[in-house]
This record gives C-alpha cells, sequence and structure tokens, in this order.
C-alpha cells in the first residue's frame, strides 16, 4: 500500500538575559500568541527561509507555540520540511531567530506554478462545469505522475516537472491547480492503512466530498485511472482511512451518485463507472444478467462493471460469459469479481472485452451546431476502419452533459429547452463529442432574421454586434476567423485600453489581464505567455485577433453556426 511520511525537524535554542537588548535587528513583531502564529505563517507562506521576530508577548509555553503553528495550515505543514528556532532577549523583549528548510526553493516553487497554468490552459476547456474540471485535473494527476516508491520526492514540482512523488506531490498538485481554478479545496491529514497520509477534499455546489488521487494512481503505473476514492463521504473514507483529530473539517455526507443523478450529469456518471449503481446496471438473477452483459456487449464496450446479487453462484456467472461468445466479433473475455459495492448489498463483476475489429476512429454527423427548440434533430455516428466507415449510430453509447434539457437516442435529439448541450459518444474505448446550441423559437428567429448577413458575422450573449462604427468587419485569415478586439471584448463587458508605446492592446475583466501586442503570436493572460494561431494584427488601423483566442482567454463557449455565417460567445 501506498504511503509517505514527510518528517517535519522542530529544533530550538533559548538564551534568556537579565539585560534589555536594545537592537534587535527583526523587521517583524508580535505582541501575544496569535500574532507570532499569524507573522510565521505569513513568512512561510512567502517561502523565507530565514527571518527574525521581536516578540513582546509571554514566554510561557513558547516552543509549543511555534511547534504547533505549522500544522494550522495543512498547506504550509505539507511544504515544510524542518524548522529551527533560537530565542535571545529578556523576558518582556525577546528576539526570535527562524531558520526554515522547505521542499522546494522559491524558483521551484514560480517553475511548477508557471507549469500548473499551462497545464489547465491546455486541459480545461470553456464549456466545462466545475465537475468536469475536477475530473480533468484527477486524470491528468493520475496519468501524468507515477508514484515515488523511492520516497524521495515530496512536492508537486517532483510531480510535475520529474513526473513523480509520494502522496505528499499528489495532494500539493490536487490542491494547487483546484484553487487555480477557484474550486475550494482542502489539504487532510491522517492515516491510510494505518500509514501517515495526506489527501483533499473538494466542494462542489454545497457539498464537500473527499479525493485520494494517490490512492487512484495504481502501482505500479499501468496509465490507467482508478475512481475508487473519488468524491466519498466521510462514511465511505473512513473504511481504511482516518483523519487527524486536530483537523477541522466540513462534513462530507452526500453520496456523489446522488448528487450527480439530481444534476442529470451522465456523462460524469459514466466516465467514472458510478453509473453502475443504477438500476439497469444491477442485475439480480441470471436472465438479468446475461441481458445486461448482451447490452453492454452489443454497444462494444471495452471494460463492463456490473452490480450482482450475492446469491448469483459462480457456476451461474461462468455460463453468462460462455453466453457472450455467440457475438462473432468478440475476440477474448476475461472477468474477476470484487468483494462488495459501497452499499455492501451487492457484488461486483468486472469484465474486459477484446474484440476482432478495432476502429481508427469514430465520428459524429450533425447537419448544424444551431437549432431551434422545436426541431427534432437526426445524427449518426460512424466508426472508420481504415477506408471503411461503418454506421454504428445503434451501437455507440451515448451521454449528453445535461439530460434535464435534452432526450437523446438512436439517432436523434429532441430538446426539452434552449440552452448549450456538450454530446459525448462512446464506442470499444474511444470517444467523440460535439457541442449544439439550441435556441427557442422567438430567438432562434432573432439570429436567422437579424443577422447582418455578412460573410462573418458575430453574436455575443444573443446579440449581434454591429461593426459598422469600427469600418471593419470579423474576415477569415488562414482558415481562422478574425475578429475586431474592441469591439469584441467590449461586447463581452471587458475594458480595453491601448498602450502607445508598446503597441498593444490590454483587456481586462474580472481580475484577467491580457496584453496582446499587435502583429505578434504571442498574446499574454496574466503574464503567461499564450500562442495565437494566427498573428494579431493591424487593419484599418483596428487590432484584429483569431477567435479562438477569445474562447481560451476568457473561459467562453464559441461555436460556429455555418448555416448563418455566425459566431455565437457565451
Amino acid at each position: 500500500m501506498k504511503k509517505s511520511i514527510l518528517v517535519l525537524t522542530l529544533s530550538s535554542a533559548i538564551i534568556m538575559s537579565a539585560a534589555t537588548i536594545n537592537a534587535f535587528g527583526a523587521d517583524l513583531s508580535a505582541g501575544n500568541f496569535h500574532e507570532l502564529e499569524n507573522v510565521l505563517l505569513e513568512q512561510m507562506a512567502r517561502y523565507n527561509r530565514d527571518f527574525k521576530i521581536k516578540y513582546t508577548g509571554s514566554l510561557d509555553n513558547i516552543e509549543n507555540v511555534l511547534k504547533g503553528s505549522v500544522s494550522k495550515d495543512p498547506y504550509i505543514n505539507s511544504n515544510v520540511k524542518s524548522m529551527s528556532w533560537g530565542i535571545t532577549g529578556t523576558t518582556k523583549v525577546s528576539n526570535i531567530d527562524i531558520d526554515v528548510d522547505y521542499i522546494i526553493t522559491e524558483s521551484k516553487r514560480a517553475e511548477a506554478d508557471k507549469q500548473i497554468e499551462k497545464v489547465l490552459s491546455e486541459i480545461i476547456k470553456p464549456q466545462m462545469n466545475d465537475h468536469e474540471k475536477v475530473k480533468a485535473v484527477h486524470d491528468f494527476i493520475v496519468l501524468h505522475g507515477k508514484y515515488d516508491t523511492s520516497m524521495q520526492l515530496y512536492s508537486d514540482y517532483d510531480l510535475l516537472i520529474q513526473r513523480s512523488s509520494v502522496c505528499n506531490g499528489y495532494a500539493l498538485l490536487t490542491y494547487n491547480m483546484l484553487n487555480r481554478l477557484n474550486i475550494p479545496v482542502k489539504l487532510v491529514t491522517g492515516t491510510g492503512n494505518g500509514e501517515l497520509h495526506i489527501w483533499n477534499m473538494v466542494k462542489l455546489g454545497d457539498h464537500w466530498f473527499h479525493l485520494d488521487v494517490t490512492w487512484n494512481d495504481p502501482v505500479p503505473d499501468s496509465n490507467t485511472v482508478s475512481y475508487a476514492y473519488y468524491m466519498l463521504t466521510d462514511k465511505e473514507i473512513l473504511k481504511d482511512h482516518t483523519i487527524d483529530e486536530s483537523l477541522e473539517l466540513p462534513k462530507a455526507s452526500k453520496r456523489y451518485y446522488d448528487y450527480l443523478k439530481e444534476l442529470s450529469y451522465d456523462n460524469i456518471l459514466m466516465e467514472t463507472g458510478l453509473d453502475i449503481y443504477d438500476d439497469v446496471n444491477t442485475a439480480g438473477t441470471e436472465s438479468e444478467l446475461i441481458k445486461l452483459l448482451e447490452y453492454r456487449i452489443k454497444h462494444h464496450q471495452l471494460k463492463i462493471s456490473v452490480r450482482i446479487n450475492k446469491k448469483l453462484t459462480q457456476e451461474i456467472i461462468n455460463s453468462a460469459m460462455s453466453n457472450l461468445f455467440k457475438y462473432d466479433y468478440i475476440s477474448e473475455i476475461s472477468y474477476g469479481q470484487l468483494n462488495t459495492d459501497s452499499t455492501g448489498e451487492y457484488n461486483i463483476l468486472n469484465l474486459f472485452v477484446k474484440y476482432k475489429e478495432t476502429p481508427d476512429r469514430i465520428a459524429v454527423e450533425l447537419a448544424d451546431k444551431v437549432y431551434n427548440t422545436a426541431t427534432k434533430v437526426n445524427f449518426s455516428v460512424y466508426a472508420f476502419y481504415g477506408n471503411k466507415k461503418v454506421n454504428i449510430t445503434d451501437n455507440v453509447l451515448m451521454y449528453p452533459n445535461n439530460r434535464k434539457g435534452i432526450d437523446i437516442s438512436s439517432g436523434s435529439l429532441v430538446f426539452k429547452k434552449s440552452g448549450i448541450y456538450n454530446l459525448k459518444f462512446e464506442y470499444q474505448g474511444m470517444q467523440t463529442s460535439t457541442s449544439v446550441i439550441a435556441f427557442d423559437s422567438e430567438a432562434f428567429k432573432y439570429i436567422t432574421d437579424k443577422k447582418p448577413n455578412k460573410p462573418v458575422n458575430v453574436m455575443v450573449y444573443n446579440q449581434y454586434i454591429d461593426f459598422s462604427a469600427t469600418e471593419q468587419w470579423p474576415f477569415i485569415e488562414n482558415g481562422r476567423t478574425m475578429v475586431p478586439l474592441r469591439a469584441v471584448f467590449e461586447a463581452m463587458g471587458c475594458s480595453v485600453s491601448w498602450d502607445n508605446v508598446k503597441s498593444s492592446a490590454i483587456v481586462e475583466y474580472d481580475g484577467t489581464k491580457i496584453v496582446i501586442p499587435a502583429s505578434s503570436s504571442t498574446a499574454y493572460i496574466n503574464g503567461t505567455a499564450s500562442t495565437l494561431d494566427v498573428p494579431a494584427m493591424l487593419v484599418n488601423n483596428r487590432i484584429m485577433v483569431p477567435l479562438r483566442f477569445v474562447s481560451e482567454a476568457l473561459n467562453k463557449t464559441v461555436t460556429w453556426d455555418d448555416t448563418n455565417k455566425t459566431v455565437l460567445i457565451y
């Protein structure tokens, strides 16, 4: 079992004198225990290694205060390797010299932060909700890194750059990545199977969940992702974890499966395997098991997990497996049975299926991206085997991001309400996705009747932009849609200014600052360089930027409506 022990070394020296010391040489000061703790934590948050504090408070129990201050903040505690101090002065005025050794240097911290920003820009898409963002971060960490069995690497820097760490690095990287996405996250210390351990708690909506990314990364590394310790309740995590009693943590009582069902997030249910708790994935009898497995095989799943009644014998299971080979496209089936599910009422049966043919790719075909909610939309999904194109619409697994607003069945979509819908399709482990936008009849009529009839039109938040005043309309350059920066960004509520000295446009929005130099293929988002598909250019004294950059810079959803030659931004 994985374990990691980061030993925080504490040492001290106290030299007191009856004489008053006039020159302390300390820029920092504290007058009581509370202020002292705050100063210590503030300096350690800045990775200061050597600092002095002028202290005028009580010295009673001072060593315990210094020792306990680090543990008050789990994040700092996870970054500090050792701390020592010396106290000189009088009983009224003391000089506390602090020396701290961190698990990484300040420069490595900066490098890790820069790399985190880069990774997030690649894995986080504009249309993602917080549940999808957490999963994207989780999956990246599991697939990117591997557990350090040598027990030498402890930091998120190690996990990012050297791609290996113990649990401390996994938990820190999860913390830092989710924190940058403004998703509430905590560090939790305790034990796992009796050994020192650290993991996270994550808040989604009004509910907190336990997330142990370390234990979701198999050892030895197999380039697979487990969700066994993904978004657990207190009851679920405490089956093999304990939590340090000194921690004050929120309750985690909401079952994640129930929460996803309430939200109709079918895609996450399926991708994490939590859909196993659906009634349709539970078999109580032999006939139900056979029917369930046949359905999954017909949809060409590579891994099949189902819940089965504990009364079903091994003989019944073997018989059900043999029955599947009547499908001549199956090459091999292996299976194993876990003890119980989280409810303790059923066993879990896992199957791994190999098929005789594997497609090169799959693709979905839709007539358009924008529809009237009153319209029934037909679609097709194809698998490609070399030059052979096979319609797999009836066999593909389909799941939208939100089933409350859309009905999806074999080959058709019916909208219940307007909105943006992200649709995923899966076949033999391969996935493809697309997004569609549905408008009610009145809004759809506005799109078709009010468009300016230019080669490229732009609609922001359901309103067309009139570029007449700018005397410069969007255009296509090297296959990329170029839009006037000021008009589009201001329509989204941004502040736009021009730096004559640097020939750069400056965009500010909700804490984000974007600098876009003219005639450059590089823009800067909060100081981090971002490469543009097509360089920004000055046309008729208007700076034009590629539309894709608008999406990436401000985390917006951008869709092309080919019928109306319109860019839709939300």
